[in-house]
């Protein structure tokens, strides 16, 4: 049986969460890391959800899905066990305000992917891994360049998708400007030559700029975009110039064939996360 497209979304929506929950780990706190078990929970449920549906299994608890997928004749899932555990750990925070320890949280991570894989394989003949979070985006063009960023990074055409992915934030940002009355930066200031010392006017000339960045960042605020996560993307993807016409031209200013994959999905999350602030 096809799986249908509200199954799909749905699985998407677990897989965001999944990634949410990687990035909570990431923070060197417990509550941060709590917050993670949360996310791998609801995570985990959806998604089990989503393919009971699918298989028509009926009511259930959390721990009974191993169950009802045997009795539809279908193979019983691997990874109960560590699956018991994270509802434990989590039944243990909600309902008893005790906080799970660090590492248990952060080796269940590997075993939840591996749940999850093995399961949207096994019961709905999907690849969890190639099931992509920008078809959460609801802008066509938006959509399409942030696909084609992770078809060039399969690719290992890396350029091509640190390019797209700046590309993708550029729409964004545009098209949530429309909405937005920015501050206008004004034109450069332009000094005659000869009419003030050279020192004093580069230090005219800093100031601009310092106060061009002042107003980039009033702006980036202004449309609720993170003004840090804003400027890791700006450090680590090309620039990007565009016509009147709609037509861009980029600069790149390094080599990214050494560059961290991680650095990518960085850069990719923060789109993903801009265009889904917009669209609500």
């Amino acid at each position: 049986m096809a799986v249908s497209q509200d199954i799909r979304k749905r699985l998407l929506y677990a897989k965001y969460l999944l990634s949410r929950a990687k990035k909570a780990q990431i923070e060197r706190n417990e509550l941060a890391v709590a917050a993670s078990l949360l996310l791998m929970h609801d995570a985990s449920e959806l998604l089990m959800l989503a393919v009971a549906d699918h298989l028509q299994l009926g009511k259930w608890e959390f721990m009974e899905f191993w169950e009802k997928v045997k009795q539809k004749g279908k193979t019983e899932p691997g990874h109960k066990i560590p699956m018991g555990q994270l509802n434990s750990l989590r039944v243990g925070l909600k309902h008893k305000g005790t906080l799970p320890h660090v590492q248990t949280v952060r080796d269940l991570m590997p075993r939840i992917d591996a749940f999850c894989e093995e399961v949207t394989k096994d019961l709905l003949d999907l690849d969890f891994a190639e099931l992509s979070l920008a078809d959460l985006v609801v802008d066509d063009d938006v959509r399409h360049t942030l696909r084609e960023a992770e078809k060039a990074l399969t690719a290992g055409e890396k350029k091509d998708a640190y390019l797209n992915v700046r590309l993708a934030f550029d729409k964004l940002r545009r098209l949530i400007a429309s909405d937005v009355a920015l501050i206008k930066k004004r034109r450069g200031i332009k000094v005659p030559k000869g009419a003030l010392p050279n020192e004093t006017k580069q230090g005219l000339l800093n100031l601009q700029g310092v106060v061009f960045d002042v107003v980039g960042t009033l702006n980036t605020l202004m449309l609720g975009i993170d003004p840090v996560r804003y400027r890791f993307l700006i450090a680590n993807t090309p620039a990007v110039s565009w016509t009147l016409s709609g037509q861009h031209q980029a600069v790149f200013t390094g080599d990214y064939s050494d560059v961290p994959d991680e650095v990518f999905q960085t850069c990719f999350e923060f789109v993903l996360d801009v265009a889904l602030t917009a669209s609500r």
